[in-house]
């Protein structure tokens, strides 16, 4: 027999349903698989205390209880049958929903989550090729349905079955149900954080879980995070990828006027070229552009497009990033535009020098473009170059010394004859190719030409290694921009730290030359003034052995102690110019030992004024930090910048709160509390226009996602996959195909 609040649920509806009928002509019925959006319940953190609490009060609910509640709000009623669910063992779906003309609710039905069942066609199939899904629906018949009182103004519950047809869940498989699992807010902004610094979802889900106390305790699945990932990411591009990239790049530009980017198409309309320089790039470009390094890095992008970075070595000798660009194809014609686009960012200023690995396009470009510039061949890459072709390591040394002597075109000549001929290379063609171009890459030939101290492309091999951490093959050309700004970031930190270094430290002295050494300390910056201080201990192993002086112009000849090399330094007691043959100056634009030797000769206390760069000095950057102070200093949080302010302010109130239960309970009645508060305040802002996580503008470039059926060089080819290992099965011992 049924018992009495069975038959008051039956009851109830019977005449739900005879008056949805007759209402039917004035309300607009909507069926369930037409909301697909609505179909999947989520479950909303509970506004009246904690989930024991809450479990409590709906434990002890009778069938009298519920059919007598009253809901504000479609929502409010859904949350208190979602919070049943939860406390009894069961997930929720929602049903029906019939829409009143005026566009109120009317009726509202939600369901057991195993109600209705499979075709029996599907069942019944024999030609499964794997095994079909596990049932998850056995017709269950529980469900809540409300109603919209016109008398009171609130939903009334119509109708409520609450016999299940199925085994309750136990508490530990409830979280693991679709309507109990939700990924909140304030944890996809803390995993949307964690995945822009290259932390994986797997990752994430483990540091939620040491957060919650327990896997358990998180409310959703590694899969569950993953998918809220990727629909916000879908969300971001759902425009175009490109249109996002562009649109990205012009909200930057509202808000940093210096902002410079540039793309082109290709007759399609698809982009293929795409460069970009911030306003702290074209600053160091400003002071520092003096030597420009440029190499290219491969699978940073889902388009396989290459990137180049522009960079070079500012007063702290770090690196520092001077623009970059995206390119399809490598031939002369992209890095031509790269260099162009590169030159017109930087309001025309070009590089006396310029490093590069070697490749055919890019000299090239360099030959057209930077006619006066002097071109260098990256070291780095002709020593592995050298290993390759003449596999001799004995040769290998003899190349390296030929590369690095610091001596005049002739002695050169007579030491790479002398090498040639010992090793019986005459007829090598790198060989023969390599002394063809040898005013690429020999001190001799360069020495004299400014190059900052940098003979290779590792800054950029450095760099690019450092990307890498950031930038994988799988991104989008949206947060492909995203992520290098974040990388870069780190070197820019690492300037600040520096130049901190440098104005609130001061070191012993090392020498006796105390003046020349203070004033040395006071001038440069930390790690220049180390390299400066390295040539005044060197001065010690040079002696004058001559020289000539008519009162005001004076040379004078250095002999090396052991070695018997010498050198001769001019200087000018009127105008205090002083100049050495070895060209260190010239090359590096640090004074050498040789100067710091005639120095303490003419007992000078300061260092001479043409013996220093400013590019070298701590006020390098002067004319922008005068800039700086005049403009309009005042930055606008954007939202991810308030969110992390506010996590990092929390830290400290969660660590001290969880020492006590009282101090727990406290915080805990406070954030529910505030969390309602800030809820209604968001949502009366919505109506206002605010900064979002992602900066986004109106403006609409009409621009297709780059061409993907493309190969870079330096990419893994698409269709080929390395050949796989076979593995061995470890019950058979046999070997398993791939």
């Amino acid at each position: 027999m049924e018992s009495w609040e069975d038959e008051i649920g039956r009851r109830h509806l019977v005449e739900l349903d005879e008056e949805m009928d007759e209402e039917s002509d004035d309300c607009e019925y909507v069926n369930p698989s037409r909301i697909e959006a609505e179909d999947d319940v989520e479950e909303e953190p509970n506004k009246e205390g904690n989930d024991e609490e809450v479990y409590e009060v709906v434990h002890n609910m009778s069938h009298y209880d519920v059919m007598t509640m009253q809901f504000e709000t479609v929502k409010d009623a859904e949350c208190f049958y979602l919070n049943y669910g939860k406390a009894i063992g069961f997930g929720i779906r929602r049903g029906y929903k019939k829409k009143h003309p005026d566009g109120y609710v009317r009726y509202r039905a939600w369901l057991c989550n195993r109600e209705g069942k499979r075709d029996d066609k599907h069942i019944e199939r024999q030609d499964r090729q794997r095994e079909p899904k596990a049932m998850t629906r056995v017709n269950c018949k529980a469900c809540l349905k409300i109603r919209y009182d016109l008398k009171i103004k609130k939903y009334v519950v119509s109708g409520f079955i609450s016999e299940h047809t199925h085994r309750l869940a136990s508490p530990e498989s409830v979280a693991f149900m679709r309507s109990h699992r939700r990924v909140s807010d304030g944890a996809y902004a803390q995993a949307h954080t964690l995945r822009r610094i290259g932390v994986g979802a797997s990752q994430i889900v483990k540091l939620f879980a040491l957060q919650a106390g327990g896997y358990g305790n998180i409310g959703f699945t590694p899969k569950d995070l993953y998918n809220k990932l990727h629909s916000k990411r879908m969300e971001e591009i759902a425009g175009g990828d490109a249109e996002a990239a562009l649109a990205y790049m012009a909200g930057k530009n509202d808000g940093d006027l210096n902002f410079y980017f540039k793309y082109q198409l290709n007759d399609e309309g698809r982009l293929i070229r795409l460069f970009w320089a911030d306003s702290r790039s074209r600053d160091d470009y400003r002071c520092f552009g003096d030597v420009l390094v440029f190499d290219s890095t491969y699978n940073t992008n889902e388009y396989d497009f290459p990137l180049v970075v522009f960079c070079g070595v500012n007063n702290h000798y770090s690196t520092c990033i001077f623009g970059c660009a995206l390119l399809v194809g490598e031939g002369d014609d992209a890095y031509e535009w790269a260099i162009t686009t590169f030159l017109e960012g930087m309001n025309d200023k070009k590089p006396c020098s310029v490093v590069t690995d070697g490749d055919k396009s890019m000299r090239k470009a360099i030959q057209k473009l930077l006619p006066n510039a002097r071109h260098r061949l990256c070291s780095w890459h002709l020593e592995c170059n050298a290993n390759t072709n003449v596999k001799d390591k004995a040769f290998l040394d003899a190349f390296k010394g030929c590369m690095f002597m610091n001596c005049t075109p002739d002695q050169f000549e007579l030491k790479w004859i002398e090498m040639v001929k010992k090793f019986d290379l005459t007829s090598n063609a790198w060989v023969q190719k390599m002394h063809r171009r040898k005013e690429l890459w020999a001190m001799a030939y360069l020495r004299g030409s400014f190059f900052a101290g940098m003979r290779s492309t590792q800054r950029c091999e450095k760099m690019n290694h450092v990307l890498k951490m950031y930038l994988t093959p799988k991104l989008k050309l949206y947060e492909h921009i995203r992520s290098f700004e974040i990388s870069i970031a780190w070197l820019r930190h690492e300037e600040s730290r520096n130049r901190s270094e440098t104005e609130h430290t001061d070191l012993l002295p090392a020498t006796k030359m105390h003046s020349l050494e203070r004033h040395a300390a006071e001038l440069y910056t930390r790690k220049t003034f180390l390299m400066v201080r390295e040539e005044m201990k060197m001065q010690g192993m040079y002696c004058r052995y001559n020289g000539i002086d008519d009162g005001v112009q004076c040379i004078h000849f250095l002999e090396h102690s052991y070695l018997k090399i010498e050198y001769r330094v001019q200087y000018n007691r009127f105008t205090g110019e002083m100049r050495c043959s070895c060209l260190k100056m010239e090359t590096q634009g640090l004074p050498c030992c040789h100067m710091f030797r005639i120095m303490l000769f003419e007992h000078l206390d300061k260092i001479p004024e043409n013996c220093i760069l400013k590019r070298w000095t701590r006020k390098a950057k002067e004319c922008l930090m005068l800039e700086d102070d005049t403009s309009n200093g005042s930055i606008r949080l954007t939202e991810m910048a308030r969110y992390a302010k506010l996590i990092s302010g929390c830290n400290n109130l969660c660590f001290h709160a969880a020492k006590t239960l009282e101090g727990f309970r406290r915080v805990e009645d406070m954030i529910t509390t505030e969390t309602v508060h800030v809820k209604e305040v968001q949502l009366r802002a919505e109506k206002l226009p605010i900064q979002s996580m992602t900066p986004t503008v109106s403006k609409k470039f009409g621009v297709l996602d780059p061409p993907s059926d493309r190969q870079a060089r330096g990419a893994v080819a698409k269709g080929k996959r390395r050949q796989q290992e076979h593995r061995m099965c470890g019950n058979c011992m046999l070997y398993l195909l791939p």
